[in-house]
């Protein structure tokens, strides 16, 4: 794509086997921000490396009408945390996780709900001026706004783990994922939409 390179840093998401809870935000956000023109890819804290995406999330994302072709299981590394703008994490547990693992990219990694309370302040993005490539102004606003927004408990941030559970408790992480997502989605395709349309003017 015009403006697009190899070198480009993505959006990564982490839970814990990167077959439930990462790759149905993976595959969500690839469906609703088209215009990211980023990597999104997911990995896990405890991968069962190699492994399809769990029936049931994989059967969800079918029937909304996202891809679920081409997907393997994989370890978060800090190979992989270096390649990636923004890291989102499905718990704060998570990302205590990643920071632990590479803390030089502490400031790229944000729980999944944090980012999205983020997203809701207008205050975050009225600095921005899309350029190319927007998501590190992006991800330097947002860190820069750390502690400023007033922090929800753990349990409406985490999104659960339905691994071997209930369909109920699938669909109580698959709706938490949207409601999140529902909120960064807006927020990110403004700035990556002007972006892009700046980058092709």
């Amino acid at each position: 794509m015009p403006g697009d390179t190899p070198r480009d840093r993505g959006i990564l998401f982490v839970c814990t086997g990167n077959i439930c809870r990462s790759p149905y935000a993976e595959r969500r956000l690839r469906q609703l921000l088209p215009s990211a023109a980023v990597p999104i890819t997911s990995a896990g804290t405890g991968a069962v490396v190699g492994s399809d995406i769990e029936p049931q999330t994989s059967e969800q994302l079918r029937r909304l009408g996202a891809d679920v072709t081409d997907f393997a299981a994989r370890s978060v590394t800090p190979q992989i945390l270096d390649g990636s703008e923004l890291v989102l994490t499905l718990t704060r547990a998570h990302r205590g996780d990643v920071a632990r693992l590479h803390p030089a990219a502490m400031r790229r990694i944000f729980a999944l709900g944090d980012f999205a309370d983020l997203c809701r302040s207008s205050q975050l993005w009225r600095p921005i001026v899309p350029t190319h490539p927007w998501l590190p102004q992006v991800v330097a606003e947002a860190s820069a706004a750390r502690g400023t927004v007033a922090p929800h408990e753990a349990g409406d941030v985490d999104v659960v783990d339905p691994y071997g559970r209930s369909a109920k408790t699938h669909t109580e992480a698959f709706d938490r994922i949207e409601e999140f997502l529902a909120v960064v989605v807006a927020a990110l395709g403004t700035v990556a939409a002007s972006s892009r349309a700046q980058s092709l003017g």
